[in-house]
């Protein structure tokens, strides 16, 4: 397993973690972008960011490999969140200060759909485990649902703030969470009506999940929070877990096969550290030690986890080689048009549509209730 943390100073950084020795060992340090990465996400050893410059980067984390350039986008690329099965990922989701949410395919990383969802700025996004539909939340304090089926808008509905964070429990989707301000509020997703709010003494940076059960949370206050979604208790806590701001936030279980599911929780902070924590270690309200840490000069924003057994084609080979065990939310749809593609340094044009399948979408009962 790798991390890959983004830089307000451009660069990308990556650390093998090492278990046998307890570390985080260097492997690269790549200025990817132009300007600052806003936002990183990954899928199997598939890993994609976004930067100031507008442009999202496609990295293969096991080669280390610079893949190519996605330029569609005239804003900040503010969010990414694949969609997939297996090791390969079947579709990006991005979002953008352009008020676009844009969805793509990555077998041949075709853009399929550019939906208009805010009148300002997307903040984020969050994507059903289905991989039907998607939320965002943008700076014009409105919450939007998409049908990834059509490619098109299908809600919106204004908020009492502006939210800055929106994510979908990652097994059933049963709940959402946003976080607006200093609060993170847990929503049902079948009516939209909150169950639970957790306070930080600041605002809110950065959410994780692993599990339904259990949401992570970090920012402003250098203090990173974990959940009880079902109880609206807090389940622990690791106070002054930086010098400064929490900005990423990444969770991965271990002792799969124990009673009790543990997990380590990796963070990334404005101070330049990356640190990695065993829950089983934290003594809830006590200053608790990381249990691995690496150390940069740079600003950090994001922080993601990346699995390195397959590389992007090893992947991909495996993924045509299965019968049918997964299917993209954009097959069987028509290009009607093309859009200007750089991948491997080559400017080429490419099919993008207009329109999507007709395939059943369940429309959720709060698309008439939220508020």
């Amino acid at each position: 397993m790798k991390l890959v943390a983004g830089s307000y100073e451009r660069y990308l950084w990556g650390w093998r973690v090492e278990k046998k020795k307890g570390q985080l060992q260097p492997v690269f340090s790549y200025p990817a972008h132009l300007a600052p990465i806003k936002c990183i996400a990954s899928w199997g050893s598939v890993l994609a960011t976004g930067g100031a410059d507008d442009t999202i980067k496609i990295f293969d984390t096991n080669t280390n490999t610079d893949m190519g350039t996605l330029t569609h986008h005239t804003g900040a690329v503010t969010a990414l969140s694949f969609y997939g099965s297996a090791w390969y990922p079947s579709n990006l989701l991005s979002a953008s200060d352009d008020g676009l949410v844009c969805l793509w395919d990555t077998n041949s990383w075709l853009l399929y759909k550019s939906m208009k969802g805010h009148r300002n700025g997307v903040s984020d996004l969050s994507i059903h485990p289905s991989g039907r539909l998607c939320l965002s939340v943008g700076r014009d304090s409105h919450l939007n649902m998409y049908d990834l089926i059509k490619g098109r808008r299908s809600f919106t509905s204004k908020l009492f703030s502006e939210a800055s964070l929106v994510r979908f429990s990652p097994l059933n989707g049963s709940t959402y969470a946003l976080a607006i301000e200093g609060s993170v509020v847990i929503h049902r997703s079948d009516d939209g009506r909150p169950l639970h709010t957790f306070a930080h003494e600041k605002r809110v940076l950065c959410m994780a999940q692993e599990e339904d059960v259990l949401l992570f949370t970090g920012g402003e206050d250098r203090t990173i929070r974990a959940w009880d979604t079902r109880t609206a208790e807090l389940a622990f806590a690791v106070m002054n877990a930086h010098t400064n701001r929490v900005r990423g936030l990444c969770v991965w279980a271990v002792d799969k096969a124990s009673e009790t599911v543990a997990y380590k929780v990796a963070s990334a902070s404005s101070d330049g550290s990356v640190r990695v924590w065993d829950t089983r270690l934290i003594k809830n309200g006590d200053d608790s030690s990381p249990v691995m840490e690496a150390e940069t000069k740079a600003r950090l924003t994001c922080l993601v986890a990346c699995s390195v057994k397959k590389s992007m084609v090893e992947s991909r080979k495996d993924n045509d080689n299965m019968d049918a065990v997964y299917a993209s939310v954009t097959d069987d749809i028509t290009p009607a048009s093309t859009q200007t593609i750089r991948l491997g340094g080559e400017t080429t044009k490419r099919d993008c549509v207009s329109g999507a399948s007709a395939a059943h979408l369940m429309v959720l009962s709060w698309c008439t209730s939220i508020r």
